[in-house]
């Protein structure tokens, strides 16, 4: 609360004092040789999933402490990391006595520089040897109280010199018992006119703690704004009844010493910090371990069926399925594997079960959450990977035409889950020619290429972290690359320096190397059929670049010669024909590549043969052969064409190309 005023020869000689003292207390404080003290603060204060471990990025502060001279640096790493290092300037702590050290014979504080606000009845006042800061140690200030009013210090007598307007911070450690009411501290600010006589002002109140707490830091910054301040002190205390003990103390001229930063990254960490004071005073190094994992299970994939071996009517759809997952941080949480399916028997379209897995005359249970059953077997493979495994299960029919769903569930030990969908007999695609298959996100098939196949053979690479039912014989896997150079319409267009012929949007394409764009202006439409396409076009030789300001059809089958090039350049989507077996030239798009455009539901097609480089926003694969052809032959089969990157450089600009033999 504000003081009182005092008698003229009391002001002049406490004026006197407080100068002198300050004058002293800032010598003497920067003559310490205490270390500074660093806390660590992690948000979200706790973990947030299972075990341990945090589902989102943790935000760390570090907070440096003081008493003397002042906190000048803060450092800390991550991971074994380099060292990073903040500087503070002017934090030199004005509070005096801070850790409450220095004793005096003046009850019943009994130490210097503090004293009681006010004489309650119902308040105890102490100075307790017993609890204390752990890193101020040896004292601390004990505050009982037995009625609701309120009890408290301040060290108003040796007030903190500040000015108008000055930023500035404060806080104190405090421990409480059983409060009924709120501990917390009040600042206020002195001011002093020309005649001496001195005013009080309260500034503000900093956060505040009630019941039973351990030792909390409450701080705020603050900014003087009465005329004439020349100083603030604190008030310390707190309302209601119970016991509260006070330590660590600090009034700085500057923001309190803080620094904030993210770990975002999946895994266990290790954060190291310490602090140094301006006398050059180095705090123990310090550490905290976290551990992080926001991804929940993925790349999927070795997924297959097995028939029941009975040979019994039925057989051929009564089918055991597995699949194999793996979660790299935390690891799959044990027993939370289940699966689902779905048929298309008698109309059955959600996922769930029959009650009987081999009657598909029994009940088909779909409401949740109880349209789930468990795996019968959780098979660990080393490291974080598993096989879940289902009951045998009768699918009704053997209409494999249409996709046949068996849906997995997966939880990891941080508590992340997923689901994932296999089309039992679905499609699949293979690409040759040692190139690369790069999304930027992930990859997600609905299904993937059989035993004895694999989707690639070259590299994958992804911005994302999860491959899906998509496989490399190379068993190479980049995930997490930043995105490639861009490489759209526009950009190709502009970096050709040849001149440009164009080609109305019903001419016939042609057969002779050079640039050519269909028709004049944008959104135009081109559709490939074999009426455009020459006799002559699969057997010349020729190096040609085709613009198309819109959209592509191919609607009839199209490809060059071994020793040509034809590179169709879209600023559109590019829709392939569901007829269509063979699509042998390149296409950049900064649009979307579907190959069947036309598929309607439940329909099959042939194998789509491409064979070239083919860059889209979107690729949407979407044939699915016919019967059970899917299970040795890929819907799509893509050859990448080493040609189009050699051959397209006098056209498109140069590119650098790195050939590598290994054997």
């Amino acid at each position: 609360m504000p003081k009182t005023k005092i008698s003229l020869l009391e002001k002049i000689l406490k004026t006197l004092f407080i100068l002198s003292t300050i004058f002293y207390f800032s010598i003497s404080a920067l003559a310490g040789t205490d270390p500074p003290a660093t806390e660590i603060q992690l948000e979200p204060f706790e973990p947030d999933g299972n075990n341990g471990w945090y589902l989102q990025p943790v935000k760390v502060t570090l907070t440096g402490t003081d008493l003397d001279s002042g906190v000048t640096e803060i450092n800390y790493r991550v991971d074994d990391g380099s060292w990073v290092k903040k500087v503070f300037s002017n934090s030199l702590n004005l509070a005096p006595n801070p850790s409450f050290e220095t004793s005096w014979v003046r009850p019943p504080l009994n130490t210097q520089d503090w004293n009681v606000s006010n004489s309650n009845p119902g308040g105890s006042y102490s100075r307790d040897n017993l609890i204390y800061k752990s890193d101020f140690p040896n004292t601390s200030i004990k505050i009982g109280s037995t009625d609701d009013s309120w009890h408290s210090i301040d060290h108003y007598d040796m007030f903190a010199a500040a000015t108008p307007f000055t930023n500035m911070s404060a806080y104190a450690w405090i421990k409480t018992s059983n409060v009924t009411g709120t501990a917390y501290f009040n600042i206020y600010s002195i001011s002093q006119d020309e005649f001496g006589q001195k005013t009080t002002t309260f500034i503000k109140s900093s956060p505040t703690l009630t019941g039973t707490n351990d030792w909390k830091r409450l701080a705020t910054n603050f900014t003087p704004t009465a005329e004439n301040t020349i100083g603030v002190y604190l008030e310390i205390g707190f309302t209601g009844t119970g016991t509260i003990w006070i330590d660590a103390v600090n009034v700085n001229r500057s923001l309190v010493p803080v620094t904030s930063f993210y770990v975002s990254t999946d895994g266990l960490h290790t954060v190291e910090y310490y602090s140094v004071d301006k006398r050059g005073n180095i705090e123990e190094t310090k550490s905290v371990n976290f551990k992080i994992d926001q991804t929940p299970p993925g790349n999927w994939g070795n997924a297959g069926a097995v028939r029941e071996l009975s040979g019994d009517l039925g057989s051929d759809h009564r089918v055991y399925v597995w699949i194999e997952v793996t979660d790299e941080t935390s690891g799959i949480s044990p027993s939370s594997d289940k699966f689902q399916y779905t048929t298309n028997h008698q109309d059955v379209t959600t996922f769930g079960y029959f009650s009987d897995l081999l009657a598909c005359n029994s009940d088909w249970i779909d409401i949740p959450p109880n349209n789930w059953l468990d795996t019968i077997t959780i098979q660990p493979l080393g490291g974080n990977s598993v096989k879940l495994l289902t009951p045998k299960i009768d699918f009704c029919n053997n209409n494999w035409k249409i996709c046949k769903w068996t849906r997995f569930y997966a939880e990891d030990n941080a508590g992340n889950s997923i689901s994932k969908d296999i089309c039992l007999n679905g499609p699949w695609i293979r690409v040759r020619g040692g190139g690369v298959v790069r999304a930027n996100q992930n990859i997600d098939m609905v299904a993937e290429a059989p035993i004895d196949e694999e989707n690639t053979d070259g590299l994958i690479e992804i911005g994302g972290n999860s491959i899906n039912f998509f496989s490399s014989s190379e068993n190479l896997y980049y995930a997490n690359v930043n995105p490639p150079p861009e490489y759209n319409y526009d950009k190709i267009f502009n970096s050709t320096q040849q001149t440009k012929t164009e080609i109305s949007t019903s001419g016939d394409l042609p057969t002779t190397s050079g640039v050519y764009v269909i028709g004049s202006g944008s959104g135009v439409t081109y559709e490939i059929t074999k009426q455009k396409i020459p006799s002559t076009y699969n057997t010349a030789t020729f190096n040609q670049v085709v613009f198309i300001n819109g959209n592509l059809i191919i609607s009839d089958d199209i490809e060059v010669s071994n020793a040509s090039t034809a590179l169709f350049v879209v600023s559109g989507n590019v829709q392939i024909d569901k007829k269509v077996e063979n699509v042998k030239v390149g296409i950049v798009s900064d649009g979307d590549i579907h190959t069947a455009y036309n598929l309607g539901e439940g329909e099959t097609c042939k194998t789509l043969n491409m064979s070239g480089i083919f860059m889209a926003d979107e690729i949407t694969f979407v044939r699915t052969l016919l019967g059970q052809n899917n299970e040795k032959n890929p819907a799509e089969d893509v050859i990448y064409e080493p040609k189009y990157v050699i051959k397209m450089a006098e056209y498109i600009g140069s590119n650098s190309t790195r050939w590598l033999y290994s054997d």
